[in-house]
């Protein structure tokens, strides 16, 4: 079977015509340049010149350094060079700095040309300025760090009494130990056991509060720009359990907190993951409301798995309704009164473990309902 003849061949045009047609599409459309095999600039077209400001006298013979803008770790340019250099297509987004210092991005390809001995002699970069989308997704996130700041303080609001109430009683029976410890010492009548006992208990109770403050300062900040860094996750859920412990206490609630054998530390945003199991603690204090007699439970418990870790909270209350259970994680959907809730909690949870690479799961029955946070030790 004969292959069919190009158009252009059949039309009489020359190939070195079609190509030129070829290369002024794609300068038309696109940001172009050319690199050896070192990164050195062999060619730009005019749209390059045009988004990064500088002359083509002025790039070429330089590399893409001149237009690093410092966003992208080393890790990742790293990345970039093992690709191309091995003879793969590279495709990903990059910011660049121009000229005037204004930044941009783009979406690239980088295609390596492969020589007779298997290696890459130079590389092509094909690129598309995507600044007003990336402008568009940044005013996105605005407006869901605007939504997380809204739903951390209404929970943190429904928590105030309950944190001054935890403050406030180890203060006084503080004060009270001082005092007795003060009276003793102007009597001359100082028993040493009776006064270290005193000093143990003080010391006790300022660790408590201290506890409850780092809780609460870590929980009650914004922590989405925040960088990964270890965190004991043991010590981050008592911590919120121990500011939450009013709440349990009025709502006549015993709460189990199952500890892991050993230290259990991952990489995360302390403070993200914290407002997680706020979250979290307060929906099952909420759900166990409906149960007018029996017992009120919730357990904490924290397991390991290989290369991740998993809270869960568990509730005996009476569940969630199947028609629901599939809502339950939608933006600005509530059960709650008008007033009483902003439909914004597990939205957020759920946003915040997505981006630590983990997943938040729900499973509810008539017996009560559990939420799983599963997150890996390390999201890199």
């Amino acid at each position: 079977m004969k292959s069919k003849t190009p158009d252009y061949e059949r039309s009489g045009h020359k190939i070195e015509e079609h190509l030129k047609n070829l290369e002024y599409a794609i300068n038309e459309s696109s940001i172009v340049a050319m690199t050896d095999v070192k990164g050195t600039i062999t060619y730009v077209n005019e749209k390059f010149c045009e988004i990064s400001k500088y002359s083509r006298e002025e790039l070429l013979g330089r590399d893409h350094a001149i237009l690093n803008s410092g966003y992208h770790s080393k890790g990742f340019i790293r990345n970039l060079w093992r690709t191309i250099a091995n003879g793969e297509v590279w495709n990903g987004e990059i910011r660049n700095k121009a000229k005037d210092g204004s930044y941009y991005w783009v979406e690239t390809t980088i295609v390596p040309f492969i020589g007779e001995d298997e290696k890459p002699y130079q590389y092509i970069a094909i690129r598309k300025d995507i600044s007003d989308r990336k402008e568009a997704l940044d005013l996105i996130e605005n407006e869901r760090a605007k939504a997380m700041y809204a739903g951390k303080m209404a929970a943190l609001g429904e928590m105030a009494g309950g944190i001054a109430h935890e403050l406030g009683n180890p203060l006084g029976a503080l004060r009270g130990r001082i005092e007795l410890l003060q009276m003793q010492i102007e009597s001359g009548d100082l028993d040493e056991k009776y006064a270290n006992d005193i000093c143990n208990k003080v010391l006790e109770l300022t660790d408590k509060m201290s506890k409850i403050i780092r809780g609460l300062r870590s929980y009650s900040r914004d922590g989405s720009k925040d960088p990964f860094s270890q965190v004991d996750i043991l010590e981050l859920v008592s911590g919120v359990v121990d500011f939450s412990t009013e709440k349990f206490r009025k709502g006549a609630i015993k709460v189990n907190l199952v500890k892991p054998k050993n230290r259990v530390v991952i990489q995360a945003r302390e403070a993200e993951i914290g407002q997680v199991i706020v979250n979290l603690l307060s929906n099952a204090c909420d759900a166990l409301q409906v149960n007018k007699e029996g017992d009120r439970f919730i357990t904490i418990e924290i397991k390991e798995i290989n290369s991740h870790i998993s809270v869960s909270v568990s509730d005996n209350g009476p569940g969630i309704p199947d028609e629901i259970l599939d809502k339950i994680f939608t933006q600005y959907f509530t059960t709650k009164p008008v007033g009483e809730g902003t439909g914004l909690g597990l939205s957020i949870s759920k946003t915040i473990v997505e981006s630590h690479m983990g997943e938040l799961k729900v499973d509810s029955g008539p017996k009560g309902t559990e939420f799983v946070v599963i997150l890996p030790r390390n999201p890199e």
